[in-house]
Parts: C-alpha cells; sequence; structure tokens
C-alpha cells in the first residue's frame, strides 16, 4: 500500500475527515466525506488501515442532515448521501479511493490517499459490531 506514502509521521498528525470515492464509469465519482468526530478509531500501518466508525454518532448526523436535505427538496442529494452511507457497510469494496485528511503541528493540511480500486492487490471488508463500523484495508 505505498500510497499511504510514509506513514511514520501519521502519528504527528490531527485527522479531520475522511472522504470514501468511487468512480462510476460514464457517470463521474461519487463520493462522501465524514468528519472524524464520527470516528472511534483510525489505524494506519504501511500494509493495513482500519477505520472503525461510530454508527451512532454517523447515523444522529445522517438523520439531521436528511430533515434539512427534505426541507430544502434536495432529494438528489438525499439519495446520494444515503446510497454513500449504506455501500460503506453493504458494498465497501467497491470504493476506489479513501482520501485521509489531517493538520499537522504548523496548521498545514493535507492528505493520505489510499487507492482501493485494484482488487488483485487490495482486500476490503466492512464488518458492523454492535455501534461500530469496522472497514479494513488490507494489501495482499
Amino acid at each position: 500500500m505505498n500510497q499511504l506514502l510514509d506513514v511514520s509521521n501519521n502519528k504527528n498528525v490531527k485527522f479531520t475527515g475522511v472522504s470514501f470515492i468511487d468512480d462510476i464509469v460514464g457517470l463521474g465519482e461519487k463520493r462522501i466525506a465524514i468528519d472524524v468526530k464520527h470516528f472511534y478509531r483510525l489505524d494506519l500501518e504501511a500494509h493495513n488501515v482500519e477505520l472503525v466508525i461510530d454508527r451512532k454518532s454517523l447515523n444522529e448526523y445522517r438523520d439531521e442532515r436528511n430533515k434539512v436535505l427534505l426541507e430544502q427538496e434536495n432529494y438528489a442529494e438525499f439519495d446520494h448521501m444515503n446510497s454513500m452511507l449504506a455501500m460503506l457497510e453493504h458494498d465497501f469494496f467497491s470504493i476506489d479511493r479513501i482520501k485521509l485528511f489531517y493538520r499537522d503541528k504548523d496548521n498545514l493540511s493535507g492528505e493520505y490517499v489510499i487507492d482501493t480500486s485494484d482488487e488483485d492487490e487490495i482486500d476490503m471488508t466492512s464488518e458492523v459490531k454492535n455501534k461500530e463500523l469496522r472497514l479494513k484495508v488490507h494489501s495482499k
């Protein structure tokens, strides 16, 4: 997983959010960004990534966001957000890229990009346990 670049310095940064991207042929890309406050844990290693999402926190955010979207009759964004969240739980292996956004001690921002599009190189799983959604990426 050389897309993670040098993971030795990831202990010196503060993660701010994670974006999941699905490239759909002919339609462009679908993405959803999730604030780091909805994660229990982000574990990055050279060949393994584990992202543990607090489902209760994320569901509360989604419910509030859905109310706003429906009040504004923004059905396209409503459908997009809900389909992307369902994809994380039920179809995670179809995600093509994961971006982890961070800030360092000097308040400079950056991102780690994990290319998950090559099924021969990458193994991906999603698992729901109690209040957690555990997303795992492992290079073969």
